[in-house]
């Protein structure tokens, strides 16, 4: 069974997509709003995949947070697959996730306005 983490603020969407995710047989999706906790849980959990979301806006949710806890979750736990998801309007976070892929810090992005099916799907893939 493979298991699932994210790591989000938005409830609605994490929501919805573990609805989605608890539709797979094979798959344990678990929510975690706190990103303080989230290295123990992917740990504690041996997460197969994290979705991490990074704030619009300021907050200890920010791009240069996110991308410190993909670091340290790439180092503990390197079996994990990380998938940013940010603001597709922020030109910065979008330049510093595509900087984040290529250099292997995390596996791939999405952008806030995919919909659910997608993210799904992106998370059954990755």
């Amino acid at each position: 069974m493979r298991t699932v983490l994210l790591i989000m603020r938005r409830k609605s969407l994490a929501q919805g997509l573990l609805l989605r995710l608890r539709e797979y047989p094979d798959l344990r999706p678990v929510f975690e709003p706190s990103y303080p906790r989230a290295q123990a849980l992917v740990q504690r959990n041996r997460a197969d995949v994290a979705l991490i979301e990074v704030a619009e806006s300021g907050g200890s949710h920010r791009a240069s947070d996110c991308l410190a806890l993909c670091a340290r979750l790439r180092e503990g736990s390197p079996a994990c697959k990380l998938l940013l998801m940010c603001p597709e309007q922020n030109r910065e976070v979008v330049a510093r996730a595509v900087d984040a892929k290529r250099r292997g810090l995390i596996d791939d992005f999405v952008f806030y306005d995919a919909t659910v099916d997608y993210l799904a799907s992106k998370l059954l893939c990755i």
